[in-house]
């Protein structure tokens, strides 16, 4: 049975373990004009949610989702970390790898949901022209997807690009989704990418959520703004079996624009910082640990970004300035923003 990672042991327990060296933050520089397109040139493709992916979305049978906590759920469980010490062989926090699957190479198909005209997903998610699937695209030619290369032995540069999908959907508790309303929009978008050709493990498909609408994996673990009460995460992760032919791979991505989700200075860009920052996160864990039972740390549950989540630096992408979150590297046994050589 796949593990299920709790997201995080207490502060407490870190105490007495070797601190983390985090990478300094690089000067940063103004982000650079994207073709005017807001989509690469690509054209958006335009999908309807049915009936038949409701049904799907009832009978489908989770394997499993991790959770990026709230930046206060963060700071509670880091906050007594010493960062002065660098890393060290045989660290606490290195990760072990469970013999699951891990993604090699896959097409991100980034599912727009109710960016209703005149905004567009610039607007809605990005800055000027700038979307989350300009991002994804500046990554796949980056350097900096290589970071994943040392835990899935293959290049990652060049081998995740990107589709731009758009929906609509009407949410029956109207602006909070829940879990199965957006297994039935992934439903949707995977049979309007090919079904079965469109799934598994060379397949991610990336729900973003406008701003002002919150989704609840459960009651009382959600992303959630205007109720902190059950405010827990910022984003997610997940796998979901819809039927015996299709395991499809997604992550869940609401607006970054708020103070609970995005770092104190992470925007020297706009909002595109904290979207890409977030959407990088959740990427490289579900290519690292895509079933929970890859790459993790089984002392404390952490993926592959979760112990760097609050430590960035900017990053030059295909000309492109991001900043970005820092990535665990097993082979440096720290936080860092520069791939192994």
């Amino acid at each position: 049975m796949p593990r299920r990672l709790y997201q995080y042991l207490n502060a407490a327990a870190l105490v007495a373990l070797t601190g983390l060296t985090l990478t300094a933050c690089q000067q940063d520089q103004p982000t650079s004009p994207s073709d005017g397109s807001g989509t690469d040139g690509e054209e958006i493709i335009d999908f309807e949610l049915t009936p038949a992916g409701i049904a799907a979305a009832k009978a489908s049978v989770m394997v499993g989702t991790h959770k990026l906590p709230t930046v206060s759920l963060r700071e509670q469980t880091f906050s007594r970390m010493n960062a002065s010490v660098g890393g060290v062989d045989n660290s606490p926090f290195d990760l072990t790898y469970s013999k699951g699957p891990v993604v090699k190479a896959a097409r991100n198909y980034v599912v727009f949901v109710n960016c209703v005209t005149p905004a567009t997903p610039a607007t809605c998610w990005g800055d000027g022209t700038l979307t989350p699937a300009n991002f994804l695209r500046d990554l796949n030619g980056s350097d900096f997807i290589r970071l994943v290369n040392e835990y899935i032995t293959a290049d990652a540069k060049l081998n995740f690009p990107v589709t731009s999908m758009r929906t609509q959907a009407t949410f029956a508790n109207r602006n909070r989704a829940t879990l199965q309303e957006i297994q039935a929009i992934v439903a949707d978008a995977v049979t309007r990418m090919g079904g079965a050709s469109a799934s598994g493990y060379t397949a991610i498909y990336h729900v973003f959520l406008p701003k002002d609408t919150e989704v609840c994996i459960v009651a009382g673990n959600c992303y959630s703004p205007s109720d902190p009460a059950s405010w827990a995460f910022c984003a997610f992760h997940g796998s979901v079996n819809f039927g015996s032919s299709q395991h499809v791979l997604f992550t869940v991505e609401p607006y970054q624009g708020v103070s609970g989700c995005q770092v104190p200075g992470q925007t020297p860009h706009g909002l595109i910082d904290a979207t890409a920052s977030t959407l990088s996160h959740e990427l490289f864990e579900t290519i690292t640990d895509p079933d929970f039972d890859g790459w993790f740390n089984g002392l404390f549950g952490f993926e592959m970004s979760d112990i760097c989540a609050s430590f960035g630096s900017n990053q030059t992408l295909s000309l492109r300035q991001y900043f970005l979150q820092s990535e665990y590297s097993n082979t440096k046994h720290l936080c860092t923003g520069q791939a192994p050589a």
